[in-house]
């Protein structure tokens, strides 16, 4: 209250002040035009020249409209805009492709300011800076990329710029909050399956590999076999990690795992065998030598008789003489004579052992078979053991030179 009061008297005193002033030297404006002349005060001149400015503008303004120059006025800046614009995208991209980082940043910066649809500027920008190691400019890039829209695509280049940069963990978060929005985004998937497997979580990528299958129109062989990997490490895991000490336990623990696969991958021969060779891996070589038996007697697999033929059962002339029966059917089957072999070295059979792993190698001279036929000469035959010893040597991809011998 005081404070408005002193402010009106203060005012008061400068107008009386200035107003004394012009009583006192008012001054004088002459115009004089041919035979005509105009006196005023200065001050009245003054103001006359402030309303014809005015009179003046407004006047310009209302011509200007009516000639449409505004409208004129603005696409010939926005069309020399958009030109600048393209042709700074160009020179940003051709640059961003040349390597030349700091250059493409500043030609995409100047195209997506001076754009009206800035989003694949921003973007390419946020890369070039993210090559010129300026993560945090590369950043900025991106959220001034999500104000303009599209947070999917601005979500799906910040992941890749993750990538570019090492951070595994981060992308994978990152993606994983993408997939939880986006759920029918394909992009997102296929993304967070290449994270996941350079990170090797297997139990994520074993879930998230059916949905990409069933979104693919034609079934994805890449996928497939990862998906197949993928279940192989998760098995592997849970016989790692449960408690060895129990048998029963972690057999149970394998064979829940094994139930809740899809029967696809249940009839899949590698995944098959991968499952009974954790099995025998934990001890439980009769259940994995009654799931394997009960694969070949509906269907042929060659890795299912190589893991047959690694089982320990506790019958081993049972599981010998079953394999006895498949060689009926398949006599020139090399993995299935490595196996015959093996289980004949569990019944001590060393003659039928040594004749089934040269029948093996007769038809393929595999490493694992000849390892096998030298271990058991080196117990019967030191010589023959040596023989055949320096015979697999060529088994391992290296051709020896021709070379003189003692």
């Amino acid at each position: 209250m005081r404070q408005g009061l002193l402010l009106t008297l203060v005012l008061l005193g400068l107008g009386a002040f200035f107003g004394l002033w012009l009583l006192r030297d008012p001054g004088y404006v002459l115009i004089s035009w041919r035979l005509t002349s105009i006196e005023m005060t200065l001050w009245v001149g003054a103001l006359f020249w402030v309303l014809s400015l005015l009179l003046a503008m407004l006047g310009i303004e209302l011509l200007i409209r009516l000639l449409g120059f505004n409208s004129w006025w603005a696409r010939w800046t926005n069309n020399r805009n958009l030109q600048r614009s393209a042709r700074a995208l160009q020179d940003g991209t051709v640059a961003l492709e040349k390597g030349e980082w700091k250059r493409a940043e500043r030609q995409l910066f100047s195209a997506a300011r001076l754009s009206p649809h800035p989003l694949p500027a921003w973007i390419a920008a946020a890369r070039a800076a993210a090559r010129a190691q300026a993560a945090d400019r590369a950043e900025q890039y991106l959220v001034l990329a999500e104000e303009r829209g599209n947070r999917l695509a601005v979500g799906l280049a910040r992941a890749r710029l993750l990538l570019g940069l090492g951070r595994w963990e981060q992308a994978a978060v990152l993606l994983a909050r993408l997939q939880d929005k986006y759920r029918r985004e394909e992009g997102v998937l296929r993304l967070r399956v290449e994270v996941l497997t350079r990170l090797q979580r297997w139990g994520e990528l074993a879930e998230l590999l059916p949905q990409l299958q069933k979104r693919g129109s034609e079934p994805d062989e890449q996928f497939a076999a990862l998906e197949k990997r993928a279940h192989r490490e998760v098995l592997a895991w849970v016989a790692h990690t449960a408690s060895r000490a129990d048998r029963v336990y972690t057999t149970g623990k394998l064979q829940q795992y094994w139930e809740q696969l899809p029967k696809r991958l249940r009839e899949d021969e590698d995944v098959m065998a991968a499952y009974a060779g954790e099995l025998i891996r934990i001890g439980a070589d009769d259940e994995a030598e009654a799931l394997l038996a009960g694969i070949l007697d509906a269907h042929w697999s060659n890795a299912a008789i190589e893991a047959y033929g690694r089982t320990r059962s506790t019958r081993p002339d049972a599981a010998l003489a079953r394999a006895r029966a498949w060689e009926e059917a398949h006599p020139h089957n090399p993995a299935l004579m490595l196996a015959l072999g093996r289980l004949c070295l569990q019944n001590r059979r060393w003659d039928e052992a040594r004749h089934y792993f040269e029948a093996a190698l007769a038809l393929r001279k595999s490493p694992e078979a000849y390892a096998e036929l030298v271990r058991l000469l080196a117990a019967v035959d030191p010589e023959e053991a040596g023989r055949r010893l320096v015979e697999s040597l060529g088994t391992i991809g290296t051709r020896l030179p021709d070379l003189p011998l003692p």
